[in-house]
């Protein structure tokens, strides 16, 4: 079994300022989702922002499962506002987590994002696979490389659930507790020496 890391999302208030040092790579809407996003590209990796636009849109029937409702207000409902998504080497790869396919309407007809059903769970992150196979196109943050490791704190009373740290076994990420959710990005630098960390939501570089 081979999974690596595609990207990850953080949900955060509308239009957010972008991380210092960052460049926008590109930012979409979501028609039909209800959200919108902006996105910075890492090497073969990425970082995407995203927030609600529409709440009549992210709360319809056809969103229900995916819990993204609750995930964009996640201090009033304490679900978690992160997501990764995990990019297996072939679409024939077994995964060691169950999935359920997401048809958002701002897909093309017939195509669908694989979601775990431990997702199913608010309070766990939201972790997929890309509807298509494939890396997103390369662009180089200045002085940055790929991320090159993922740290997910999550408040104390909140439980991984057993596919969660099968992931952490797997070294996709790394877990901790803490006084709320918060992920940290660790970033390699250009050139070498220590790798640079972020933190999600806020944005706020560590280091």
């Amino acid at each position: 079994m081979s999974l690596r890391l595609h990207h990850v999302f953080a949900f955060v208030p509308s239009n957010p300022p972008l991380p210092a040092g960052l460049v926008e790579s590109f930012r979409r809407t979501h028609p039909g989702q209800g959200t919108a996003n902006v996105c910075f590209v890492f090497g073969d990796t990425y970082l995407e922002l995203l927030w609600e636009t529409d709440r009549a849109e992210i709360t319809a029937p056809v969103l229900a499962r995916t819990r993204l409702a609750e995930r964009a207000h996640w201090r009033e409902t304490d679900a978690c506002p992160f997501g990764m998504c995990l990019m297996p080497d072939t679409a024939a790869e077994v995964l060691p987590f169950r999935t359920w396919d997401y048809a958002p309407p701002f897909l093309p007809p017939g195509m669908s994002i694989p979601v775990a059903t431990l997702s199913d769970d608010a309070g766990q992150p939201f972790i997929f696979l890309p509807p298509v196979i494939g890396k997103p196109e390369p662009h180089q943050q200045p002085g940055l490389g790929t991320i090159i490791g993922v740290h997910l704190d999550r408040p104390g009373h909140v439980p991984p659930s057993a596919d969660l740290r099968t992931l952490a076994a797997l070294g996709l990420l790394t877990l901790g507790t803490g006084p709320e959710w918060r992920m940290v990005l660790k970033i390699a630098r250009e050139g070498g020496g220590p790798p640079r960390r972020l933190s999600l939501p806020d944005g706020l570089w560590l280091d």
